[in-house]
């Protein structure tokens, strides 16, 4: 998923300053708990050093698919039901 800027989410696709605001929260959690999970990963002495760079991987793809969710279903709501049939 490529960056995105406000004006981006305000103009294109018609999100008022609050649903940036809950995007950007949903963000900030969904990067937060990747990063405990990677830091845990890394310090856990139970995993090959081989393995935690995929299991860290995993993190990574399962946070960038979380936001890009969070994204669409943000952008979803503003759409008319008529357009999406």
């Amino acid at each position: 998923m490529q960056g995105i800027t406000y004006k981006q989410l305000k103009e294109e696709h018609g999100l008022s300053n609050r649903e940036i605001q809950k995007l950007d929260r949903k963000a900030q959690k969904v990067l937060g708990n990747a990063l405990m999970m990677i830091d845990g990963c890394l310090r856990s002495d139970e995993v090959e050093c081989e393995d935690k760079t995929g299991t860290c991987l995993i993190y990574v793809s399962m946070a960038m698919e979380m936001l890009e969710n969070n994204f669409l279903e943000a952008v979803s709501r503003n759409i008319p039901k008529e357009e999406l049939n």
